[in-house]
Order: structure tokens, then sequence, then C-alpha cells
């Protein structure tokens, strides 16, 4: 009696079967660390081989994220934070990835701009927080200056590196072929820099929500920023640790997000 013949369809569900098992399993270790991690802490404390003034307790941080969520504090701290983070990246990266892209099309703008823009990108941006004050006020408009001006310059050097990546040959075939200049950039060098720039969104969750963060500790009345600090002023690290939960939630959902729209805008890569 003959077996039936492995076809390349009955290897591939074996391989994605395989796959998401082992997915689950890395996935179920990382929660087991986690709560290993959490109990630990909390057991510390406890027994008195910590102080929860200095590190915090896992039972307290509990308690302060059940409570600022019926108050509603909790949605709108976030929330803040978030719109600000979202405003000043995608203007920063739309502004830095048309910039960058465009030096394609003149090489002497690329050398004119590229040692201003890495001189800027070497100052620390905090440093421009003053100069954004008395600009944009202490609202909402600072805030997302900060992180503009963070991301941009961040998305820019993405770009013009995604350029100096392109395939020389695909570019001369193109050309060979009567492709334009602009069939070019739309049809090669634009696809060739999507990933990226993906991989430069990935990145300007950090960016754009330090400098989301920064701002708000320098001149906020709410947002996660206002919040940590708030709780390191009164020494309420469990309240400090609770607000930095908060942010790392927001940042694997901006993740998470990006990971979505790379799948939808690039569907041959594997994610």
């Amino acid at each position: 009696m003959s077996s039936a013949p492995i076809t390349k369809e009955v290897m591939l569900a074996a391989h994605r079967r395989e796959l998401a098992r082992t997915t689950r399993k890395i996935l179920l270790i990382q929660i087991g660390l986690v709560i290993l991690a959490v109990a630990v802490w909390e057991l510390l404390v406890r027994l008195g081989f910590a102080r929860e003034l200095l590190v915090g307790q896992p039972a307290r941080i509990l308690h302060f994220l059940i409570s600022m969520w019926k108050d509603g504090s909790l949605i709108r701290h976030s929330w803040v934070t978030t719109a600000e983070t979202i405003v000043g990246s995608l203007g920063g990266f739309i502004l830095g990835a048309v910039c960058g892209l465009l030096v394609w099309w003149s090489k002497t703008v690329e050398r004119v701009i590229d040692p201003i823009v890495v001189a800027l990108n070497s100052l620390p941006k905090i440093a421009l927080t003053p100069i954004f004050l008395l600009w944009f006020g202490v609202g909402f408009s600072m805030k997302v200056a900060l992180t503009l001006s963070t991301v941009f310059l961040v998305t820019f050097i993405t770009a013009v590196a995604a350029l100096a990546a392109t395939d020389k040959e695909l570019l001369q075939l193109t050309a060979a072929l009567g492709g334009s200049r602009w069939q070019i950039f739309r049809n090669v060098v634009v696809p060739s820099s999507l990933p990226w720039l993906i991989s430069a969104m990935k990145l300007n969750i950090g960016f754009g929500l330090t400098g989301a963060v920064v701002g708000e500790f320098v001149a906020a009345n709410e947002g996660i920023g206002y919040l940590l600090l708030y709780g390191a002023q009164v020494y309420e690290m469990s309240l400090v640790w609770a607000g930095i939960f908060v942010l790392l939630v927001v940042a694997m959902l901006m993740y998470v997000s990006i990971v979505l729209l790379e799948r939808w805008l690039l569907p041959w890569r594997e994610n």
C-alpha cells in the first residue's frame, strides 16, 4: 500500500503548524518569565528585602492602574501622550521621507544638506526645548514640535541611506528601457525605499515617545510624562512604574499597528 506523495502544499502546511507551535511555546515561556519576575519582586518587597519606596511594589502598581482606570485619568493621560506622539511622529516621518527621497533628484543638494543634518542629529534634542517653549508655549504644540524634530532627522537619514542602497543596475535598466526620471523615481526608487522607511517608523516609536515625554517633563499638567514626574516628586515609585507600564503598552500598540501596515504595503516580506 503506497503512501500519498508529499506535495509542496503539504510541506508548507506542516511548516506553518510547526512555526505556530514554536511561536506558542516561546510566548508561554515569555509570559512565564514575566510572571516569575513579578512574583519575586512582590515577595522581596513583602519580606523586607527591598523597599517599596525605592523599587515600587507590583500590588500597589496594580492598585494605581485600577484606580486611575476607574476615575478616567489613565485614559486621559495615555491619550494626551499618544496624540502628541502620533501627530509629531507622522509629521516628522512624512517631512523626513519626502526630503530624503527628493535628495535623489539632486546630488548637489545631498552634499549641501547631508553634513547639516548629521550635525543636527548629533545635537541632544532636549537642547531645543527652550526654543520650542518660546515659539509654541507650554501646550500641545511644543511637545509635537519636539517629537517632530527628533523623528524628522532619523527618517531623513534613513531615506538617504535607502537611496544609496537602491539597485544601480535596476536603475540603469529602467533608464535604458526609456523610463523617464519620474517613472524611475516612482517605480524603482520609492518601492525599494519602502522597507527602509517602514523600519524607520518602527525606530521612531521610541524617538517619538521620548520627545513627547521629555516635553511633558518640562511643562505639562497631563500626560504620561507628567504622571512619571509627579510620582517621582511625591516619592511614589509604584505610581512611576504604573506610568512606565502604560507607556510600554502604548509603544507596543504602535508597533503592532506599524507591523500590520508593513504587511499591507509589503505583502511579499516575511514578518
